[in-house]
């Protein structure tokens, strides 16, 4: 193969290193922009080109956007026309590898072998809203108040106990505290529920699948055997399970190529473990590590700022991202008075750039937590600016929506007793909490399911007639339905159980809400047609299966023009022409939480850097000097980040005159003043604090030497007694005794230290 070749004549060298290293473990060291999906894709090629076959490659990616957009053109680099139709059950294709996340993976392993270690492969997957119902239940069985300990609380323990491969019995071993053995109980009530409810979590996916390939040696050779050479993008994410799993999987023939950025390491708190790419070497003693620096996205004012942050971070693989786009706009720091402000401005700025041909869809503005994004919403609803909020209320998690999903869980495993109870009394069929209560009581006496419960209502004594009657009409439903699943795809399943059920008339209340709530279910029905050509059973599981496994950022439409919000932990992977980074404050970005952790503010440090390189051209960082955030009101300094920011690309706007001068005052050069006050003057001042002229001869180099600080008491000749409140550089608010609030340059104002 030359180098004209389509496959390799668009890389740069070490892309080609990266693409022509077929054998051995393989570490890629990819920056931010550096064309790693590129370099991941056409290694998958190249490989194929050179006869490999394709159903011997595994590819694991972040998001299923993202083994789409792979196989999209791995097809036009090799030419593949036609697509092929591959059972969602079978691994395996004469064209294209196997490529999706490591729980779409682990999904289809289980579909065909979970039998091997005890469970029926008819499982259903809990999402969020599943597992906290569950959890809510298994805490309420066990006594423990909610205020005691939280269900959401409950689930993060188990969830990084999972994450760590730890089973309930690991989990209780290394409880050393009464609250943690109160979190392994729950965690092993809460696992045997969902076993007899024949339903499987987000983390169980893998965890059980690592626990497969554990029990059952014979299985996991025939999945070695099958995927000779193994890749894994986004390696600087895998948590332990995840880690374990390439592990085994690579162990027989150590193909395995890793491709992933320690720099963005972000997602700690889901259990990613950086480790696992840091000691990737360590592993493999041969291993061959290739690093992509140059940049294919954004401009170099933005790289060097972005490089001059994650400098703060200590022990991390050396590398220098640079590119050929040397010239840009400079950073934009841009100080406003508080969070209202901010998010007017936020708007107002990426509406100016829309005048100058940057698209809304090519814009985004991010914020560190979820609380900061209503007000940025609601400003684009005063503006009439379209915007699509990513991390709100979620389709799939939609009441109504939820309740037609439930129905097809239902049909498809009827011992799935949350989703039973979602939808007993759904429509209303007057099976209300007493009959529930009624019901509880005869299962646990019996040791029944719900579903076997339901079964036996004639034989509770407890209920009425006419409770039982309608309880056994359920029932009928029920099994007539999943008589229907063995011959209807899952869309005509869906019409035709809404119909019996009388869902629309029952969600069509003649209000606006509910027509949007019917609407949201004749959505879910279009999804549910890309799966009519399956088998009526298949076609069931299959599209239940997509809907427990779809992120958000897999939702994201390329082309509409609206503006994005999101938090910076959605935003990667993506790329903007315009990002806005707001709320760059101490406590809010870094979060609080990370002052007293050195880890917590490393991965601070890597958001920052994940954030800044999402953009391409232009980059606004926001900070406010105050804001009411959580029920207080804050006044917090900017972020450190902000002040490791190299001058030469940086340009500073505020709506005070105040920080003009703190920065003029601190690079100590007319210059800078003069560019500061430039950008003043837009802006209105803030009621309460005086303007004052300006003295263009000030020399800035002749400060006030005192060691004045916030709090610190003076005394002015004209003003009398006061209290510093704020303190920028050269120039202090100071909020006197005799009630005067006043702004004075230090270099010039005659005060003493009290």
């Amino acid at each position: 193969m030359t180098q004209s070749d389509p496959i390799l004549s668009t890389l740069n060298e070490p892309q080609c290193e990266a693409v022509q290293t077929l054998e051995g473990p393989v570490l890629i060291l990819a920056g931010a922009g550096s064309g790693k999906t590129r370099a991941l894709t056409h290694r998958i090629a190249h490989l194929i080109a050179n006869g490999i076959p394709p159903w011997q490659i595994l590819a694991v990616t972040f998001t299923n956007k993202a083994a789409d957009e792979m196989k999209q053109r791995i097809r036009a680099l090799l030419h593949i026309t036609d697509i092929e139709h591959v059972h969602p059950w079978n691994f395996g294709s004469e064209k294209l590898p196997v490529m999706g996340t490591f729980h779409s993976i682990c999904a289809r392993i289980l579909r065909r072998d979970i039998e091997h270690i005890g469970r029926d492969r008819g499982f259903v997957i809990y999402d969020a809203d599943d597992q906290k119902r569950l959890m809510k239940s298994v805490l309420k069985d066990m006594g423990v108040d909610e205020k005691e300990l939280k269900p959401k609380a409950a689930l993060g323990y188990i969830g990084r106990f999972k994450c760590e491969a730890l089973s309930p019995k690991e989990a209780h071993a290394q409880a050393t505290t009464a609250r943690l053995q109160q979190i392994a109980q729950a965690y092993t009530r809460y696992q045997g529920t969902l076993t007899r409810a024949n339903a499987l979590d987000f983390d169980d996916l893998l965890l059980e699948t690592v626990r497969l390939f554990h029990e059952c040696p014979e299985v996991l050779q025939r999945y070695q055997n099958t995927w000779k050479y193994i890749h894994v993008d986004e390696y600087q994410d895998t948590n332990h399970t995840q880690y374990l799993l390439v592990s085994l999987l690579a162990k027989q023939h150590r193909n395995v190529c890793v491709i992933g950025d320690p720099d963005q390491s972000i997602y700690a708190f889901r259990g990613a473990d950086i480790r696992n790419i840091l000691e990737f070497r360590q592993e493999y003693g041969d291993a061959r590590e290739i690093k992509l620096e140059q940049n294919y996205r954004s401009t170099q004012p933005i790289l060097s700022a972005a490089d001059s942050v994650i400098a703060l971070n200590p022990n991390r693989p050396a590398k220098q991202m640079w590119t050929k786009r040397t010239e840009g706009p400079k950073i934009l720091l841009h100080e406003v008075a508080d969070e209202q402000a901010e998010a007017q401005e936020a708007i107002r700025t990426a509406m100016e750039r829309r005048g100058n041909d940057v698209p809304l869809y090519e814009q985004a503005i991010l914020y560190r937590t979820n609380a900061q994004s209503r007000l940025f919403e609601e400003a684009c609803m005063r503006n009439s600016v379209p915007y699509r909020i990513i991390g709100g209320v979620k389709f799939y998690a939609r009441r109504e929506v939820k309740d037609v999903l439930a129905y097809l869980r239902v049909l498809l495993n009827p011992n799935d007793t949350v989703s039973l109870l979602r939808i007993l009394n759904v429509p209303l069929r007057k099976i209300g909490l007493t009959t529930l209560g009624k019901l509880q009581e005869y299962a646990t006496k019996n040791g029944l399911t719900l579903w076997d419960t339901l079964q036996e209502t004639a034989h509770i004594d407890a209920l009425g007639e006419a409770t039982s009657r309608r309880i056994t009409a359920f029932v009928e439903l029920i099994k007539t339905f999943q008589r229907h699943a063995k011959e209807d795809v899952v869309s005509h399943l869906a019409l035709r159980l809404m119909e019996t059920i009388g869902l629309e008339q029952w969600l069509r209340d003649n209000t606006e809400e509910g027509e949007t709530r019917w609407e949201n279910v004749q959505e879910l029905v279009t999804v549910m047609h890309k799966y009519d050509a399956l088998e009526p059973h298949i076609s069931l599981t299959s599209f239940l299966e997509e809907v427990a496994l779809i992120s958000e950022v897999d939702n994201l439409q390329d082309g509409e023009d609206a503006l994005t919000l999101m938090t910076l932990h959605l935003c990667k992977g993506l790329e903007f022409e315009h990002v806005i980074i707001t709320g760059c404050e101490e406590g809010i970005f870094p979060h609080s939480n990370a002052f007293f952790d050195k880890a917590q503010m490393e991965e601070e440090c890597r958001l920052m850097y994940v954030g800044m390189t999402r953009a391409k051209t232009h980059l606004t960082l926001m900070h406010a000097r105050n804001r009411m955030l959580w029920g207080s009101s804050q006044a917090n300094a900017p972020s450190r980040f902000l002040e490791e920011l190299p001058e030469s690309v940086v340009e500073r706007r505020s709506d005070n005159v105040l920080s003009a001068f703190a920065w003029a005052s601190k690079s100590g050069q007319q210059k800078a003043y003069t560019g500061a006050q430039s950008a003043v003057q837009p802006y209105r001042q803030h009621e309460g604090v005086d303007a004052f002229d300006v003295n263009q001869d000030i020399d800035f180099d002749d400060v006030n030497q005192e060691q004045l600080e916030e709090g610190t008491r003076v005394q002015h000749p004209v003003f009398g007694s006061g209290t510093i409140a704020a303190l920028r550089g050269d120039v202090a608010e100071i909020q006197f005794d005799s009630g005067q609030r006043k702004t004075l340059a230090l270099s010039i104002a005659p005060l003493t230290i009290l």
